[in-house]
């Protein structure tokens, strides 16, 4: 009526080997998850540096076209001197990062006699395996 025991003896072995191979596949698949959320972290960390580093090169444009206590702003002027060593001091606190801008002028608006300037930021964070890079510009009006 009942079973003997000698013939469950091998279900045990067929048990624990299941149990670990399942137990493998999904300590590997975790860990391969958890590799891929440290890249994104890195990414986002870096993408999150460039895009405060361009705003923080764009503020120190807009002090030099527009600087304080003056009684007039000759943007065309400052445009015809610039220079990414204007930069270089707001660039010396974020480590692994270079950037590069420009101010364009984009031309005159004919209904209001106003000449546009763009000022392009584009910094570029991290290293060999993870580098991102943010633009950010702004628009002045003479």
């Amino acid at each position: 009526m009942f079973p003997r025991r000698k013939k469950q003896s091998g279900n045990l072995y067929i048990v624990a080997i299941f149990v670990i191979v399942v137990m493998g596949f999904l300590a590997a698949a975790i860990t391969r998850m958890d590799w891929s959320n440290q890249d994104s972290l890195s990414r986002e960390l870096l993408g999150t540096k460039a895009w405060f580093a361009a705003n923080s090169v764009n503020e120190k444009a807009l002090t030099f076209l527009y600087p304080l206590n003056a009684t007039s702003s000759a943007v065309s002027s400052a445009c015809g001197v610039w220079g990414d060593n204007l930069a270089s001091d707001v660039m010396a606190s974020y480590s692994q990062c270079h950037v590069e801008t420009t101010c364009k002028n984009e031309g005159t608006l004919e209904l209001s006699h106003k000449t546009y300037y763009r000022i392009e930021s584009a910094v570029t964070c991290g290293s060999d395996q993870f580098e991102v890079q943010r633009v950010q510009d702004v628009w002045v009006k003479e």
